[in-house]
């Protein structure tokens, strides 16, 4: 292995750093295995090295199969580390992923308030007022009605954002994925 390969598997390895360990060297291990293939097929290393392309980028499609393989068992914390990592990947991702984000869990998160503010109502809580307009109060027994109507508008603004920022991501993965060594043999 040449000094320019080693200094690249090195330089990878260091912008891997936020991945467990095991994954740290599973991607070390895929890229020598890659170069040693290649090498063996008669293929200089300065060419797989320039198809392998930026260390930094390549790290990052690393990043992202390892934080889309978490599964569907994530956690608040691993969604936002996840929007927080898309975040970096680019300009457009700086704007949409916080806009759909907060879209979602807001507008999520006010849905149930609303839902509990009319349930709250109907049992005849003077201080939370429903209005339709200036001046047109919701009577009282409509409450829970006027509550779920709006709470489910709102909720399904919330739903949509987030389908939205879940299909972003997936894109997102998706891009980075195709870059790959073990995606481009495929």
């Amino acid at each position: 292995m040449s000094p320019k390969t080693r200094a690249y598997l090195e330089k990878l390895y260091q912008l891997l750093e936020r991945m467990p360990e095991d994954e740290r060297l599973d991607a070390i291990r895929e890229i020598e295995s890659h170069i040693a293939e290649g090498v063996a097929g008669g293929q200089s290393e300065d060419a797989i090295l320039a198809r392998l392309g930026d260390p930094r980028v390549l790290a990052k499609a690393y990043r992202s199969e390892y934080i889309m393989e978490k599964g569907s068992a994530r956690s608040f914390k691993d969604v936002m580390l996840m929007a927080g990592f898309y975040c970096s990947t680019g300009l457009l991702s700086i704007m949409v992923i916080p806009v759909l984000a907060t879209i979602a869990y807001g507008f999520g998160f006010c849905s149930v308030l609303i839902f509990i503010a009319g349930l709250i109502r109907t049992f005849g809580v003077t201080w939370i007022q429903m209005n339709l307009g200036p001046g047109i109060e919701v009577p009282t027994e409509w409450s829970m009605l006027y509550s779920t109507i709006i709470g489910g508008i709102i909720g399904g603004i919330a739903y949509l954002s987030w389908r939205g920022l879940r299909t972003y991501m997936n894109f997102l993965s998706a891009s980075y994925k195709k870059l790959l060594p073990s995606s481009r043999a495929a």
